[in-house]
């Protein structure tokens, strides 16, 4: 049996009212003490009321009666776009503190409005009736200045919600786009129904059904308060074209099918569309759920990559610094310490007069200080260059086993002291001079074979030449106290000693090895380090081109 349009009307308001009441509950209880949640309550009332007085003054049979329920109508329309302004500008965008002026403008202007509504006929004058029930016969200039007033606070409304969404944040942006849903469906069916029809056919036979689409408002936009994870608004609008065709298949089932087998199979048509309109929800939620998480993880990616690289231009800005604090520091101290070497020198030479017997040894102690500073010093500065490009390369031929031999006499007194030898093992053709910069190449052997000596207590420290491949190789090997692989993975890096000094209190920073690496590359050679294991000797290897 099909149902008439009375009766249907009927139970589209009996469900606004059952679900604005459940809507209104739902986000009440889900945080009383909210601002936001209490004005959204109130204006779930003030649309419950503007919906059942429209609903009553159009069914009404009394014109007394009709008049009375649209002046009611037409009050709880003006107080739900009240606290619709409450809710959404003040609340809903957290911009109360910003408009006190607007706020006071907009509620004297409703305020003026209600009044003419209820206690003139200037908005609501009359009722006639019609086939269709009883319609609203507006005044002259009352319903003209409800209508401006209603053109001008949508367009105040929506250009705000536009200017605002821009600076919202991704969360945020998502319950807006479900708020605006809403809205955009209210303002659409009140414009069509409530302003354009009346105005353009001086008529309001749809006007209930303006008046109807607050449930779109009320709907959405309780879902964006209170849930925390929003579906995507592909999902919202897959649902919206099932939920339309299901009802769509409803109605044709209820109103437009008489014969009783028809309503059977348009009502098994109906439940299996529900079943796969259903499941055509759950996929469109699951790829929007996914895409989200890619975003998500791209859009993390890229802050991290954004944080990386300033990182690294700080790094950058720092190490420069640091350099350049280097080279100043190392040109300022290098300058006194040559001048007290030079002194120091001098009254050991007894150039000043032959010093107490008492004072030798602490001059000599004194002058040995003093020259680790300046090798210090020279290192440091060997790392500016180095670091800021500005080191220059003076190549000419050189014999490695001369060089070496020379490297040797200087380090005489240090092997003699720690009772160790020191060997060069010769080969048996001569090998090839190369073409390098022999103060460079000096540096860093002198620096490998100083630091085998350091860590060598008993035995002794060999030195080979070797040809490999266009390539010279001087090989360096001690009895020392070994390595792990972890220190030699760390030890051609500035600043940095391995344990077996730090314990044996050598001296130090930890810059030798680090600059014979970088003197070595600048000739396009190598160095690197070998050791079977801890007290069981080093080799270190410098590599060479010949040319």
């Amino acid at each position: 049996m099909a149902f008439d349009i009375e009766t249907i009307n009927r139970l589209i308001v009996l469900f606004i009212n059952a679900f604005g009441i459940f809507l209104g509950a739902w986000v009440l209880f889900a945080n009383r003490k909210a601002a936001l949640n209490r004005r959204f309550t109130l204006m779930t009332i003030a649309g419950l009321l503007w919906v059942n007085s429209a609903y009553l003054g159009f069914s009404s049979k009394d014109v007394s009666t009709a008049v009375a329920l649209y002046k009611l109508n037409g009050i709880s329309a003006l107080l739900t776009a009240l606290t619709f302004y409450y809710f959404f500008i003040l609340s809903f965008l957290k911009e109360e503190e910003k408009h006190s002026l607007l706020n006071k403008i907009i509620l004297l202007v409703i305020f003026l409005l209600i009044c003419l509504t209820g206690f003139t006929d200037l908005v609501v004058k009359d009722v006639r009736w019609k086939e269709f029930g009883m319609e609203i016969i507006h005044g002259e200039y009352g319903g003209i200045a409800y209508y401006l007033f209603a053109f001008f606070f949508i367009l105040l409304m929506a250009v705000w919600l536009i200017r605002k969404y821009f600076v919202l944040s991704i969360q945020e942006k998502q319950k807006t786009q479900y708020f605006f849903i809403g809205i955009i469906l209210w303002m659409f069916f009140n414009i069509v129904f409530n302003t354009l029809i009346p105005l353009i056919f001086n008529t309001a036979r749809y006007q209930h059904f303006g008046d109807y689409s607050i449930i779109f408002l009320l709907g959405f936009t309780a879902y964006a308060i209170v849930r925390r994870q929003l579906f995507g608004i592909k999902v919202l609008l897959t649902a919206l074209l099932v939920v339309l065709i299901a009802i769509l298949l409803l109605l044709n089932t209820l109103l437009f099918t008489e014969n009783t087998p028809f309503q059977i199979l348009n009502g098994i048509i109906f439940i299996v569309f529900l079943f796969f309109g259903y499941y055509l929800i759950k996929s469109v939620q699951t790829e929007i759920k996914r895409r989200e998480e890619l975003e998500e993880l791209t859009s993390r990616l890229e802050r991290v990559n954004v944080e990386l690289a300033t990182a690294y231009k700080k790094l950058e800005r720092l190490d420069k610094a640091k350099t350049e604090f280097l080279s100043i520091a190392s040109h300022q101290l290098r300058t006194p310490l040559t001048a007290v070497k030079g002194y120091i020198s001098m009254m050991l030479e007894k150039i000043y007069g032959k010093p107490p017997k008492k004072m030798i040894k602490p001059l000599e102690n004194i002058y040995a200080s003093n020259e680790r500073l300046i090798r210090l010093i020279n290192s440091l500065l060997n790392i500016s260059r180095i670091e800021t490009g500005k080191i220059e390369m003076n190549l000419e031929k050189v014999s490695l086993e001369k060089l070496i031999n020379d490297i040797f006499g200087d380090l005489k007194q240090a092997v003699e002291g720690k009772d160790i030898f020191l060997e060069l093992k010769k080969t048996k053709e001569p090998l090839p001079e190369i073409s390098v910069d022999k103060d460079k190449i000096r540096q860093a052997i002198m620096n490998i074979l100083d630091n085998a000596i350091k860590y060598t207590e008993r035995g002794g420290v060999t030195v080979k030449l070797k040809a490999v491949k266009q390539k010279l190789q001087i090989i360096i090997s001690d009895t020392g106290e070994g390595m792990t692989g972890d220190e030699i993975s760390n030890l051609f890096v500035s600043f940095t000693r391995g344990k077996a000094g730090v314990r044996m209190w050598t001296e130090g920073a930890g810059l030798g090895l680090y600059i014979a690496k970088k003197f070595a590359e600048m000739h396009n050679g190598k160095v690197w380090a070998e050791s079977p294991g801890k007290g069981r000797g080093s080799t270190f290897y410098i590599e060479l081109p010949i040319k």
